[in-house]
């Protein structure tokens, strides 16, 4: 081989030892780069699931917090119909025998606390009922009117003592066990 050859394949050599040095560095650069990216969009990429996450448990709750809310009106306007039916089946059945005796009973309660001599207040409905009641059972005293929807309030003469057994207070004062009754259905 000549010197030529030999400078001309020495040449050659180098070119392939630069050529696979810097195809080795690209190759690195190519990589580092990539694996930059990678670690910079998997970051992102798990922000933006927390975000959905966040997202998606703010509807959630949103949504859980709503429907009780809805839950919550249907019950109370559930229940306010029922106190309604139940004013409008004392108002239709003012002589049915179940009222009568209810008002017998509160009479005779209120005897037995205030005594023979009472006040009566209750709804001019029932006031001819109570004044018959009153008479059967021996006691002295007036059946006064008032606006109600049922029941009565029994009064000593002096006002110390009163007995509210009005629809309205029997219905307030049982409302839990009427919710309790609605929650055993529902």
């Amino acid at each position: 081989m000549s010197l030529f050859e030999d400078l001309v394949n020495q040449h050659i050599k180098e070119l392939e030892a630069l050529k696979q040095k810097l195809l080795s560095e690209v190759e690195t650069k190519i990589k580092q780069k990539s694996y930059e990216l990678l670690s910079k969009y998997s970051e992102e990429i798990g922000n933006v699931q927390s975000q959905v996450t966040l997202e998606r448990e703010r509807i959630l709750y949103e949504a859980l917090v709503e429907s009780r809310r809805i839950i919550s009106n249907t019950y109370e306007d559930l229940l306010k119909e029922i106190e309604k039916d139940i004013r409008d089946y004392i108002d239709k059945n003012r002589t049915n025998e179940r009222y009568i005796k209810f008002l017998e009973n509160v009479l005779l309660k209120a005897k037995e606390v205030i005594g023979e001599d009472v006040l009566v207040y209750s709804s001019p409905k029932d006031r001819n009922v109570l004044t018959i009641l009153m008479r059967k059972h021996g006691l002295r005293g007036e059946v006064v009117d008032r606006d109600m929807s049922g029941g009565l309030i029994a009064s000593s003469r002096d006002g110390a003592i009163v007995l509210d057994m009005t629809l309205d207070t029997l219905l307030e004062t049982n409302v839990d066990e009427i919710k309790r009754a609605m929650s055993s259905v529902l």
